[in-house]
């Protein structure tokens, strides 16, 4: 690195919070001393396990603190925006590091030895310990706020799981009986009014049951999906049947525009619950009815469904916890597992589901699937 993007660089940890109260004249005398790091999205700063050698300045960019639990994915724990530092306690406490840091946008990171920060102290031991002492304060009360959060989800679901078993238990014979009249007037009557009443009743409690076993399966940590091919025009006519005849009661007029008309491998039944729930949860955007818009596109090697309305819109506060389960979203409707259940079912068919919206104007949702081979 040039001395004069060097110093550049440098300048960007002055305002840093572990310098607050710092005489500018003992940051550059340990300035030599700073290690100066780039960082791209989703580049590791360090791995859980390693030494826990350095103290890290965050001058540009936002850094993710993660700890893989179990599995694959990462329990998010923190993110370090510009101007804060992190690496401090397996630097104080001699121990490697019990989390993983990985830049979440391009990073400018700078990194301080333990022989470095001693001499801050020797420089500097009043103001340096009080900041410690405040960042170090600011990320228990983070600690506890998140622990407390999980327990409360973790109970949460239990008791939902709990009653999602109950009900099946109980569900079993009034489905079987509801089921065998409806088949039984779908044989023996002549009338195709009644037969198609039969037929809207035996989807209904169909769709009842596997509400409930999705929220089951979910409880449990595991959503599993038996994927088939499905063409995109039987997956729109079974949207039909669940959610989107409702719309013109609701003064929401239905635009679709399929650019992609092939097949895509999906669990029918539990897919278009997903969707439902997004399409239900854009009704409720609308009170005074609106546009809700399905886009279907080929991109790439994902095939890509869209599901706009032209709502309210989501407040920016609310995104970060949009897919959590029991939090609340506006009044009265968006307060349960809906969304949270609808992104392990895309997840579990090896899609992505994500948000974008606009206060005022409308939200998007984007659902990303495996395109199938052949198509």
């Amino acid at each position: 690195m040039k001395a004069t993007a060097r110093a550049r660089a440098i300048e960007r940890f002055y305002e840093n919070r572990l310098f607050k109260g710092v005489d500018v004249e003992i940051i550059e005398q340990i300035a030599p001393r700073i290690s100066v790091l780039r960082k791209k999205p989703g580049e590791i700063i360090f791995r859980e396990g390693e030494p826990g050698d350095s103290l890290y300045l965050v001058g540009e960019g936002c850094v993710k603190i993660a700890k893989p639990p179990d599995g694959v994915d990462h329990e998010i724990l923190d993110y370090v925006d510009q101007g804060n530092f992190f690496g401090a306690t397996a630097l104080l406490a001699g121990e490697p590091h019990s989390t993983t840091a990985t830049a979440v946008e391009p990073a400018l990171i700078g990194a301080l030895t333990e022989d470095t920060l001693q001499e801050i102290l020797k420089l500097s031991p009043s103001r340096l310990h009080m900041n410690f002492l405040r960042a170090i304060t600011t990320r228990v009360r983070s600690a506890n706020t998140h622990f407390m959060r999980e327990t409360v989800r973790a109970e949460r679901l239990r008791v939902a799981g709990a009653l999602a078993d109950a009900m099946i238990h109980d569900l079993k014979n009034p489905v079987c009986i509801a089921r065998c009249c409806s088949d039984l007037i779908a044989t023996e009557s002549a009338d195709g009014h009644l037969r198609e009443l039969s037929k809207l009743l035996t989807g209904t409690v169909n769709g009842i049951l596997g509400m409930t076993l999705d929220l089951l399966d979910y409880a449990r940590g595991s959503v599993s999906v038996n994927k088939r091919p499905v063409s995109i025009w039987r997956l729109l006519d079974e949207l039909n049947r669940q959610s989107l005849h409702l719309l013109p009661s609701k003064s929401i007029e239905f635009v679709k525009h399929i650019r992609y008309q092939g097949n895509i491998e999906i669990d029918l039944g539990r897919f278009a619950r997903a969707i439902g729930n997004v399409i239900e949860n854009a009704m409720h955007a609308m009170p005074r009815g609106g546009f809700l818009t399905v886009t279907i596109d080929a991109v790439e090697n994902q095939v890509a469904l869209r599901i706009s309305d032209t709502g309210a819109g989501i407040a920016p506060e609310l995104m970060p916890t949009l897919f959590e389960p029991f939090e609340r979203y506006g009044d009265s409707h968006a307060n349960g597992v809906g969304l949270a259940v609808a992104k392990a079912i895309v997840e579990a068919h090896g899609g992505k589901i994500s948000v974008r919206t606009v206060v005022g104007k409308g939200t998007t949702v984007d659902i990303r699937l495996p395109k199938p081979d052949g198509e």
